[in-house]
């Protein structure tokens, strides 16, 4: 006969052992889920950081004008540790890149600055694009640019009488728009026939040198929380362009009416 005795307490240390392990790797799947959630809390918060010093910074360039050395001091601190502060650069980019443009909308790029209205320097403007979904049966996009233009020469503007219309010709996804140096323009993109996608827009001197686009800017600001910190850059013009929302604006003296209905007019 065999004496079994003792064969239960290395079973019981290995069941005892595998035990432990399990609930060490469940706590340790347990911790690692509960810092990224940390991790993803400060993260998402450090981002509205980040906004609000954008939001901050819009509201200095188009309500009080600031300049890149006023925006570059500011700052903000929080109650709850958060903050922003300004980073990058104020300013002009080189390229305008429009994820889309309709035949039922346009895009306004301005090449003047609007706290200091001088010529744009620009001797000509690359434009390309790709077509859109709904180009379909040998349907090209096409592109529609018309511009106003006016002299800045000895700090007086002069308006000109004129405004010039230049389109794309057939099938192509590109062209060049000729301009003046000596002028400002505003712009106007609008797609021909069927939606464009992916419209760049380039500005170059008369010796084929990148020049900004003086009427867009890039704010930029990095919001901290935590252990966390996001960076957000935008791109802008820096003044609002109303008249973007409406193709034509037509101003009267007589009361506008939507739909039907008689306008009264001022004797």
């Amino acid at each position: 006969m065999h004496d079994k005795r003792g064969n239960v307490l290395p079973l019981a240390v290995i069941l005892t052992s595998m035990i432990l392990m399990a609930g060490v790797g469940i706590g340790v799947v347990v911790l690692q889920g509960s810092q990224r959630a940390v991790e993803i809390d400060q993260s998402v918060s450090a981002y509205y950081m980040a906004d609000s010093g954008i939001e901050r910074q819009l509201y200095e360039v188009r309500k009080d004008n600031a300049t890149a050395k006023s925006l570059s001091d500011l700052n903000e601190h929080y109650p709850n540790q958060g903050s922003w502060s300004f980073y990058g650069g104020y300013a002009t980019t080189t390229q305008k890149i429009m994820s889309s443009i309709a035949t039922s909308s346009f895009e306004v790029i301005d090449l003047f600055n609007p706290d200091n209205v001088s010529a744009a320097g620009v001797d000509h403007m690359d434009m390309s694009w790709t077509n859109g979904a709904n180009c379909t049966g040998g349907l090209e996009a096409g592109m529609e640019i018309g511009y106003a233009e006016w002299g800045t020469s000895g700090g007086t503007i002069t308006l000109s009488n004129q405004y010039t219309i230049q389109r794309s010709a057939v099938n192509a996804h590109s062209m060049i728009v000729p301009l003046d140096p000596t002028k400002a323009y505003r712009i106007r993109l609008t797609s021909l026939v069927c939606t464009a996608i992916d419209v760049t827009a380039q500005t170059f001197d008369a010796s084929n040198i990148p020049r900004g686009f003086p009427g867009d800017i890039t704010l930029a600001a990095e919001g901290t929380y935590g252990k966390a910190t996001q960076k957000i850059d935008v791109t802008m013009p820096k003044t609002n362009i109303l008249s973007g929302v409406f193709s034509y604006v037509i101003f009267s003296e007589c009361t506008l009416i939507k739909g039907t209905g008689t306008p009264v007019c001022p004797p």
